[in-house]
């Protein structure tokens, strides 16, 4: 099983993926493929115990900390948080297909809590 992960820190009312899905799907993929290999690195040496916590939404690979799902309109990827909680964005793959993962929290990273609720969306072509 291969399972890379990227945190990439939104609290923008635009998010990086917002803003990413309304360019061509060729230069999404060219971005996100770039930057995954240097992150994935850098978050296995800091996920530590998060990378083996229990994940109730059954996600494919986001080991996300809350079994409440976060609130979205339209789609998944526009989830909102609560008042005092920021968006923490990342992606993992597996197998041929990447998944993206999201959470409300508090803390200064994708791995600090507290944290509100959890969601995961996808896939797309890896």
């Amino acid at each position: 099983m291969n399972t890379t992960t990227e945190c990439v820190e939104s609290t923008g009312v635009v998010t990086e993926l917002e803003e990413l899905s309304n360019q061509p799907a060729r230069r999404r993929r060219l971005l996100r493929d770039s930057s995954t290999a240097f992150v994935a690195g850098l978050a296995a040496l800091f996920m530590g115990d998060r990378a083996n916590a229990a994940d109730c939404q059954n996600s494919p690979c986001c080991s996300l900390a809350k079994c409440n799902q976060c609130s979205y309109s339209v789609n998944k990827e526009r989830y909102t948080c609560p008042s005092g909680y920021n968006r923490r964005t990342w992606s993992c793959v597996k197998g041929s297909n990447r998944y993206y993962c999201g959470e409300c929290a508090k803390g200064s990273d994708c791995w600090s809590g507290p944290f509100a609720c959890s969601i995961w969306f996808g896939p797309d072509p890896a």
